[in-house]
C-alpha cells in the first residue's frame, strides 16, 4: 500500500507538467491546440487540483504532515491555481494576458511568502540549536569541574596512602631496634653473671 504523502506528490507532479505545457505553448506554435482542447486540459488540470486539494486537506485533519508541510503544499497547489486560471483568461478571451499576469504575480508572493515562512522557521530552529549547544557547553564545563575535583581528591588520597605507608615502616624499624636492644641487655647481664662467676 503506497503511502499517502508520496501518492500525492506522484499525483501532483503531472498536473504540473500539464500545467506548465499549457502556459509555454503559445498561439504560433504548430502544437498549439484549439480552445476547446485547452480548456478541456485546464478542466482536466482542475480536477486533478481539487482532488489533491481534498487529500491534502485529509492528511492535515490526519496530522500526517506537520504544519509547515501542509502550508507550503498548499501554496504550490495556489500557484498552480494561478497559473491555470491564467491559462483560462486567455482561452476565453484572447487579451487575458494582463488578467493572467496579475495572477502570476500573485502566485509569485505568495511563494515569496511562502518561502519567508520557511526561513522563519529555520532561524527558530538555528536558535533552539544555539540554545542547545550553550546547555551542553554549560554541561560539559560542571563535568570538566567535576573531573579536576575528583583528580585533586585522587591526588590527595595517594598522599595519605604514601604517609600511612611511610609511618608503617617506621613503626617496623622502630620495632626491630627495640628488640635487638632488648638482646644486648639479656646479652650483657648474663656476660656479666659469668663474669661473677668466674670470680667466684
Amino acid at each position: 500500500m503506497n503511502n499517502p504523502i508520496t501518492s500525492w506528490d506522484n499525483e501532483y507532479a503531472p498536473l504540473a507538467r500539464a500545467a506548465s505545457q499549457l502556459r509555454t505553448i503559445s498561439p504560433n506554435n504548430p502544437s498549439f491546440h484549439s480552445t476547446q482542447q485547452r480548456q478541456g486540459q485546464a478542466s482536466s488540470i482542475q480536477t486533478g487540483l481539487n482532488r489533491l486539494a481534498s487529500q491534502l486537506n485529509a492528511l492535515e485533519s490526519n496530522l500526517s504532515l506537520s504544519p509547515a508541510e501542509v502550508g507550503r503544499r498548499r501554496t504550490i497547489l495556489e500557484g498552480l491555481q494561478g497559473q491555470l486560471s491564467s491559462e483560462g483568461g486567455v482561452a476565453a478571451g484572447g487579451g487575458g494576458g494582463v488578467v493572467g499576469g496579475g495572477r502570476g504575480e500573485s502566485s509569485t508572493a505568495a511563494a515569496l511568502r511562502q518561502q519567508d515562512d520557511m526561513i522563519d522557521e529555520l532561524a527558530v530552529g538555528v536558535g533552539r540549536l544555539k540554545n542547545q549547544t550553550h546547555l551542553i557547553h554549560q554541561e560539559a564545563t560542571s563535568q570538566v569541574g567535576l573531573l579536576d575535583e575528583m583528580d585533586n581528591n585522587v591526588d590527595l588520597a595517594n598522599q595519605g596512602l604514601e604517609e600511612e605507608t611511610r609511618r608503617a615502616m617506621s613503626l617496623k624499624e622502630e620495632k626491630s631496634v627495640w628488640r635487638l636492644h632488648l638482646i644486648i641487655v639479656g646479652l650483657s647481664v648474663l656476660l656479666f653473671l659469668l663474669i661473677l662467676m668466674g670470680l667466684s
